[in-house]
């Protein structure tokens, strides 16, 4: 079971890409509408490989690496989702992930729906159209990414079973707060799902009534009448201290060489706070004056990052050509491995997620958290505790508010108030 990509003809000069989904002894096969030099290619590693100051390629390999991610998002959905879905279900939505004709002549006949129509589930699957046809956009005016119109469509699927179950067929202007809350508890303890997870599900919900209203389906006097439960909870997610970063890089008992790229490459996240979809396909070469300038996978923001001596260090220990490193899912399952090498990460760490409106407790040891986002999440956390301005760090980070820059920081009391004994010790110094 996995996600693969290969040339769709290798002997040719130039070759598209096609994407390879192996689940339950069963293979799909996407054309991801991606084409290269097919000298480009590496065969073994079955991706393209970095090209130094070839910008052209790195936008090519991110665009695989969130193909890919979206789709082992689905993956899960199909092998663990709840309520479940059928094979064919999951074909259709693996076809609906990128831009292929095939995905049209799939679509259930049952959804071709006049578009004026106003039940809310015909509504649901005009507001899916819209954004996966580039309709309806983005705040910035680009079109939804791959993963967001899969979280639009899980969603819909998520009200159908509702409606079915309880024998429904609301239309837009039918559907008030006692249905929200109604459907809110069904989420919560029917399905078991953690706050977050039904705060993302009711933000879904919100983006589809407000488009409802902006094309005049729904009066914009009843969408103001609802109420949307939209609250988080802050998770007990972990970062790694400086001094731990240290040990980790200093590990050399590797079972193979993948472990040693992928601690590496690790380390350069935890130094420069970039997503995986970026340090995954990092290009040495779009370094200046010790300077990186990027465009950020996930928004679409222009960052500027410093190149830390100890990222300097790593890049020069491949030549400033850093060698691909696996998808996602495998880099965590690694770097997993890798942490369990240090005795400074064998301590339980216990989480805390609220299901069914109860707080519950989950305890493990601190290397078996550890995945692709913690060096993000370390380096925001190291660099606010050493007292860098979160403006600063922000600007490195590509954060837009200080409220979701704040989610990353995850620091414990005692860390804080040794900070503050320490700001009081260097004022009573200072007046001395």
């Amino acid at each position: 079971m996995g996600v693969t990509f290969s040339l769709t003809r290798a002997n040719a000069n130039v070759s598209t890409i096609r994407c390879s989904v192996a689940v339950d002894g069963t293979r799909t096969f996407l054309h991801t509408g991606v084409s290269i030099e097919t000298k480009l290619w590496d065969p073994k590693r079955k991706f393209i490989i970095p090209q130094v100051g070839r910008l052209a390629t790195s936008s090519k390999a991110k665009k695989l690496r969130e193909l890919e991610i979206a789709i082992n998002e689905l993956i899960d959905i199909y092998k663990y989702g709840y309520p479940k879905i059928n094979f064919i279900e999951f074909e259709k939505r693996l076809h609906l992930l990128i831009d292929n004709p095939r995905a049209r002549s799939n679509r259930p006949k049952q959804l071709a729906t006049d578009e004026h129509s106003d039940t809310l589930i015909s509504f649901m699957y005009l507001f899916n159209k819209h954004s996966a046809e580039g309709i309806r956009l983005t705040p910035s005016r680009k079109k939804m990414k791959p993963s967001t119109i899969s979280s639009f469509r899980t969603t819909k699927k998520i009200v159908e079973n509702y409606m079915k179950l309880n024998d429904l067929n609301l239309r837009l202007g039918e559907f008030n707060q006692t249905h929200l809350d109604a459907i809110s508890e069904y989420t919560i303890q029917e399905l078991n799902w953690s706050l977050n997870t039904h705060c993302k599900f009711m933000m879904d919900l919100l983006q589809i009534f407000k488009y409802a209203v902006k094309l005049k389906r729904l009066p914009a006097s009843l969408f103001s009448e609802m109420a949307f439960d939209t609250r988080r909870e802050e998770t007990d997610s972990i970062y790694l201290t400086e001094d731990e970063i240290l040990q980790l890089q200093e590990v050399a008992d590797f079972d193979d060489p993948e472990q040693e790229l992928v601690r590496d490459v690790f380390v350069i996240g935890c130094f420069t706070g970039m997503r995986f979809s970026d340090y995954s396909v990092f290009d040495p070469a779009e370094i200046r004056d010790n300077r990186l300038s990027f465009i950020q996978s996930k928004t679409g923001k222009k960052v500027t990052i410093p190149i830390h001596s100890r990222v300097n260090t790593i890049l020069k220990k491949y030549d400033y050509k850093l060698p691909l490193v696996p998808p996602n899912n495998k880099f965590n399952e690694i770097i997993k491995k890798v942490g369990e090498k240090l005795p400074c990460l064998h301590v339980p760490f216990t989480k805390q997620i609220t299901y069914k409106r109860e707080q519950t407790e989950i305890v493990r040891m601190k290397y078996e958290y550890l995945q692709t986002h913690t060096a993000r999440r370390s380096f925001c956390s190291n660099e606010y505790l050493k007292g860098t301005d979160p403006i600063i760090i922000m600007a490195m980070s590509g954060h837009k508010s200080h409220k979701s820059f704040m989610r990353y920081i995850k620091v414990s009391n005692e860390q804080f108030a040794d900070k503050m004994a320490k700001i009081w010790q260097e004022r009573e110094l200072a007046s001395v």
